[in-house]
């Protein structure tokens, strides 16, 4: 055998045997195991508001039991964190005009979802969607006119991350103005 021939051999034996290892090792798949030291995902409630582009600026605010209203000017609280104080145009190269925010915590008690119309320049139709443990509770377009509030949802939570049957509403609880 001539050593061009034994060369050419070997290299071909080598990337089979690279090929082979390479399938191999995809097929690995490590069984998962249960981590007690996992912490859970932060937020059980999360709300996303968001209205048309332009010079406008809506604000979202959120109550909870046992703490003051979060909102523009209070971004978080022992319950609810303001992810996001979207101001239209000011400060933001985005066209997309929204806030969201999350619950860190679910304690029993009354919740409320609100908007207000900071800086309108005229009514805007304003999107708001409430969702709790990945279902959503409520999906709403409303009308909004300068500087009205406006309850989107209102709900009672049992402690055990449940709603308290018959207690979501729209009834109309200050937030912005009961600081």
């Amino acid at each position: 055998m001539t050593p061009i021939l034994v060369r050419d051999l070997l290299m071909n034996m080598l990337l089979g045997l690279t090929a082979l290892v390479v399938l191999v090792l995809a097929q690995i798949n490590p069984v998962a195991k249960d981590n007690p030291d996992t912490l859970p995902p932060p937020g059980n409630i999360a709300v996303l508001v968001c209205w048309p582009q332009g010079p406008t600026d809506v604000d979202t605010w959120l109550g909870a039991p046992g703490d003051k209203p979060v909102g523009y000017s209070r971004k978080s609280g022992f319950v609810w964190a303001l992810l996001r104080d979207d101001m239209g145009t000011v400060n933001d190269a985005s066209p997309v005009n929204c806030e969201s925010a999350f619950a860190r915590v679910t304690p029993a008690g009354e919740f409320a979802v609100n908007i207000h119309g900071y800086s309108l320049p005229q009514t805007v139709s304003v999107h708001v969607e409430v969702s709790m443990n990945g279902r959503l509770l409520v999906s709403t377009d409303m009308e909004l006119r300068a500087k009205q509030e406006r309850t989107v949802i209102r709900f009672t939570l049992d402690g055990k991350d449940d709603i308290v049957p018959g207690s979501t509403n729209q009834v109309f609880k200050p937030l912005r103005s009961a600081q």
